[in-house]
């Protein structure tokens, strides 16, 4: 038996299977889960509640980043980017290609990654960003005002662009572009942010957060439902503003189940399925199936392929 000073540390296992499930709500986002069934369903499953997801998961890295960075800035950054870097070379076969034959792709390759690994990167800047303003004492009421401004810009660009509310054709194309609000300062730092404030002020934060989270879900899906019966041909939205209520608050609520234990299997278990997912998806596109059947096949096979990454991490930093 290992002595104690050798024991893991205890850790939540409710939020790592809750990455669990947001992980499949990438995977059905991607995959387009009910869009051959009903357009309605799909745009409530893809366009709303799987938007729960990304931001969420960039909570729950605040949250544990503040502790990492205690250990040093640099072990933190340079482990983000050995995996950031992987997993770039893993789906090369995917994007090189095309950044072979396009200066806009490899601009696009080089300054926000490919696909769904946008989010190493992005955590990583924004990690960056929280630690440069440590230093310069970065203080909870200056972090809270530099994410909420970041936060309000992004949504902001959002909005006037899925409206165009801005007739310049050239700015209203620049302000459609994904990229442009889908970033590390707009998305990822505000969102990295609410875990940080999060560990430090746990003590003045709500003790029963799920009557709360469930209103604020309500808030969400009155929000899609009003951008989709008002602009139902500009109804796809990254992020929308109430996830600034309820992505903290189910994480709160998420953490107070409290199921403690010491395996970190099941997180890492999450991580390869959202790091994996792309891969398998890509093998059933030239397959001529419904959207839901990808997504369950998506599901299934990624499932099945995750341990195996989780394993091959022992030997590769691969997670």
């Amino acid at each position: 038996m290992p002595a104690l000073a050798d024991r893991p540390p205890l850790r939540n296992l409710s939020l790592d299977g809750f990455k669990i499930v947001m992980a499949a709500m990438v995977i059905g986002l991607h995959a387009g889960f009910l869009r051959d069934v009903d357009p309605t369903a799909a745009s409530y499953f893809t366009n709303c509640l799987f938007r729960i997801a990304v931001p969420t998961f960039f909570v729950i890295n605040g949250y544990y980043l503040e502790r990492q960075l205690d250990g040093g800035t640099l072990r933190w950054a340079g482990r983000m980017a050995l995996l950031y870097a992987v997993w770039m070379a893993l789906y090369a076969p995917l994007w090189w290609p095309g950044a072979l034959h396009s200066q806009a792709f490899r601009t696009e390759i080089a300054l926000f990654g490919f696909y769904h690994l946008w989010y190493l990167l992005a955590l990583l800047l924004a990690g960056l960003m929280v630690a440069a303003l440590r230093r310069g004492g970065g203080s909870s009421r200056r972090l809270a005002v530099l994410g909420g401004v970041t936060f309000l810009g992004g949504v902001a660009i959002q909005y006037a662009g899925n409206f165009h509310l801005v007739p310049h054709e050239g700015v209203d194309g620049l302000l459609n572009s994904v990229h442009t609000y889908r970033n590390f300062l707009l998305m990822g730092f505000p969102f990295v942010v609410m875990g940080v404030l999060v560990a430090r002020h746990e003590d003045r934060l709500p003790r029963r957060p799920l009557p709360w989270a469930i209103a604020a879900l309500a808030l969400l899906t009155l929000e899609w439902a009003v951008n989709y019966a008002v602009n139902a041909q500009n109804s796809v939205f990254e992020v929308y503003l109430s996830l600034v209520l309820l992505c903290p608050l189910l994480f709160l609520a998420v953490r107070n189940w409290r199921v403690m234990g010491r395996s970190r299997t099941i997180g890492l278990f999450a991580t390869a399925v959202y790091l994996l997912h792309v891969w398998v998806l890509h093998f059933t596109y030239d397959v001529e199936m419904g959207d839901t059947l990808r997504t369950v096949i998506g599901l299934v096979v990624t499932a099945a392929l995750a341990p195996l990454v989780v394993l091959a991490n022992r030997r590769l930093p691969l997670l």
